[in-house]
């Protein structure tokens, strides 16, 4: 692809994905729930980077976002591809109908490893329908099975509290100390959508494309973990409000409200500090466009999907970063691959300070020497 129209795509996602500008700043917070709605879902399956991926998008704290979680305007749960987000509460039961619940059909082979029964499915929900009507720490979860003669051992515990989730029956509650905490959904969440199956197919894919486009449909169906035949027929339901455009040599979809996937003229998307886990990586089939494949490496060591938190340049990966704790507040410590010219040095402590007051603490900003690192 035309560099030029690299840069282009790269500005056009930060844009879709409610980073440049971002949704709310310090000044002017977006709630939790609208930074949601607006990307679908955001990847969350460690609390602490899921927590940042909404924090960079809506200027909000992570005081705030408890408070968010707490008032159950969001949730986390297992919508999609077996892996934690955020969803809005009330999108949680069809989310997850819509799209997981095939792939708790998926896992029938594994629970057989396990020794997971139908019997013992079923069991583990009545337990949950009757034990989880309030929030209920995981440790708690696992000694409640233990109690019932259910074993948790060997990742038992973690399919079965899975398996509910995916199915729609359970989402997690807010943290409980440090550890995350399992509710049923009738109970938490006050008024549950549930919109018909076309409904909800064009609401999924509309959110999905409007947040994170250009994509292609390779993209769409990676993220939802669904055949392409489903995908097309879901992209079908959004008529005009779906543009097609031929970049390439590849078909590339925006929202009609984004403009053409190749426009230029969008405002450099200027620097970021992006939690290990973030959609700008994690929401797309391919990451070429915001990861050079040379680079997959430095962010990725193990190839094994553990990634680093990322130093993005107007929307490309350009380095990784680091949080270390110490006594009265914290040190980002980042190393990129290039020197940083002086103006993203500038954009890069603003960066450093907003992720310091989303924590509540003072921040000391490190970056290191490209050629020592």
């Amino acid at each position: 692809m035309h560099t030029r129209v690299t840069t282009a795509f790269r500005r056009q996602r930060m844009a879709a994905l409610g980073l440049a500008p971002a949704l709310g700043d310090a000044a002017a917070p977006a709630s939790a729930l609208d930074v949601v709605r607006a990307l679908g879902a955001l990847q969350a399956q460690d609390h602490g980077s899921g927590v940042w991926s909404l924090g960079v998008r809506s200027g909000l704290t992570a005081a705030d976002l408890a408070e968010a979680v707490d008032r159950r305007e969001i949730v986390r749960t297992w919508p999609m591809r077996g892996t934690i987000h955020w969803v809005a509460a009330e999108d949680a039961r069809w989310m997850c109908r819509l799209l997981a619940s095939p792939r708790a059909g998926a896992l029938v082979s594994r629970y057989a490893q396990l020794g997971i029964t139908e019997a013992g499915i079923e069991r583990s929900g009545e337990l949950f329908e009757t034990h989880l009507r309030e929030p209920m720490s995981r440790p708690d979860v696992v000694a409640l099975l233990v109690e019932h003669g259910i074993d948790p051992t060997d990742q038992r515990a973690y399919h079965l509290v899975g398996h509910h989730c995916m199915t729609g029956l359970l989402c997690q509650g807010p943290l409980i100390g440090r550890q995350p905490s399992f509710v049923l959904i009738d109970s938490w969440v006050p008024r549950p959508l549930a919109p018909g199956r076309e409904e909800a197919m064009a609401t999924v894919v509309e959110r999905y494309v409007r947040g994170h486009g250009p994509v292609t449909e390779k993209d769409v169906a990676g993220w939802m973990l669904r055949p392409l035949g489903f995908t097309r027929e879901a992209l079908a339901l959004l008529g005009d409000r779906l543009v097609r455009e031929e970049v390439g040599g590849t078909t590339w979809l925006t929202h009609a409200d984004a403009g053409p996937a190749s426009g230029g003229g969008r405002p450099d998307a200027g620097v970021h500090l992006l939690p290990q886990w973030d959609e700008l990586l994690l929401g797309y089939r391919s990451r070429d466009v915001s990861l050079p494949p040379e680079r997959f490496r430095a962010v990725v060591p193990g190839r094994n999907m553990v990634f680093k938190p990322t130093l993005v340049v107007d929307g490309e990966v350009a380095g990784t970063w680091r949080r270390v704790a110490r006594r009265g507040g914290a040190v980002v410590e980042v190393s990129p691959f290039a020197a940083l010219p002086a103006r993203r040095r500038r954009q890069l402590e603003s960066a450093a300070q907003g992720y310091g007051r989303f924590l509540g603490t003072d921040v000391e900003l490190v970056v290191l020497d490209p050629d020592a690192a």
